[in-house]
């Protein structure tokens, strides 16, 4: 398999809104997404909800930050009684769940610590099994 060509983010744009409304039930499923970590991953509810509506299929979009917020909410109760951490590391925590998301697994390219990627891992895994 050949090396990714790098990209410069500076070079990144928007894609175009591809959605002109989202369904009610997709908008209620995303505030509560946002509530919980949208602090952590966009600046307010409507870029976040902006995001969603230039996506093709919004609903899959959504299913996978419901999946993501609940490991987030899985990890802080299972191994840190319902603290927070520090706003660079709680960052550091979601990008390690975007990427588990992906399907990496690779505990070394997660950008947090091994056992804390493990546990984190173990999180999003459990989602389907409850």
């Amino acid at each position: 398999m050949s090396n990714p060509e790098p990209i410069d983010p500076k070079n990144l744009r928007p894609g175009p809104i591809r959605n002109e409304t989202l369904p009610p039930e997709m908008l209620e499923q995303i505030r509560a997404v946002y509530d919980v970590i949208g602090n952590y991953v966009s600046n307010s509810l409507e870029q976040f909800e902006i995001s969603f509506m230039r996506d093709a299929n919004p609903a899959d979009e959504v299913a996978i930050w419901c999946s993501i917020t609940a490991a987030w909410i899985a990890y802080h109760e299972q191994c840190l009684g319902n603290e927070l951490l520090p706003e660079e590391d709680e960052k550091k925590l979601l990008a390690a769940l975007i990427s588990i998301s992906t399907g990496v697994e690779d505990l070394a390219v997660l950008g947090v610590p091994p056992d804390v990627g493990r546990k984190l891992l173990d999180c999003y895994d459990s989602l389907g099994k409850e």
